[in-house]
């Protein structure tokens, strides 16, 4: 479905262009000790978020998802507002301020402002290394899966993409048999 495509297209761009994490040296230094970082937050003690009025599953034309994607981030995010959301120092997620176009495809889509975006496919987007990866990987998935908090809950934005790419069957390579030393006469 196209909702969810753009859905999952424009929450993916939301990266911030700067690393919110701390480097793990002191760059002046080179001095290689490791920086502590803030536990992630257990995701079991959060309960399943109850449905809302727009779709969490479904199918994405691939040939839509390649035009979003070829049309770049930028004209995506026109759709919506997002906001870091923090807890302490450390960054959590994306959080959907509002939807800028509420006549535009992801109306159709469970999501609401107030939002938070953790990953897609489930790698995070904290980065702008990370959203990128996840922008090219689009290109060959067979599925985008968005995991979503809502309030003290969590959930879950499951969209097959279609048709399918087919996974390259790993076929070993032939080895030649090294060539016999010639016969001495």
């Amino acid at each position: 479905m196209r909702p969810a495509l753009l859905l999952t297209v424009a929450l993916a761009a939301c990266g911030p262009k700067v690393s919110t994490l701390p480097p793990t040296f002191d760059e002046d230094l080179g001095d290689p000790t490791p920086v502590a970082t803030a536990e992630p937050i257990a995701e079991a003690q959060r309960p399943i978020a109850a449905p809302g009025k727009g779709l969490r599953s479904g199918t994405i034309p691939r040939d839509r998802l390649v035009a979003v994607l070829d049309a770049g981030p930028a004209q995506f995010l026109r759709q919506l507002e997002v906001s870091a959301r923090m807890s302490g120092e450390r960054f959590v997620g994306w959080q959907l301020v509002q939807l800028l176009d509420h006549a535009g495809p992801l109306h159709d889509v469970d999501v609401v402002p107030g939002d938070v975006l953790l990953a897609i496919n489930g790698k995070p987007l904290s980065r702008p290394d990370q959203l990128q990866s996840i922008w090219d990987s689009l290109r060959t998935a067979n599925m985008v899966q968005a995991q979503l908090w809502r309030g003290e809950a969590k959930f879950t934005l499951d969209f097959a993409i279609e048709p399918a790419v087919a996974t390259p069957a790993v076929t070993p390579t032939p080895t030649v048999p090294a060539a016999l030393p010639a016969a001495k006469k």
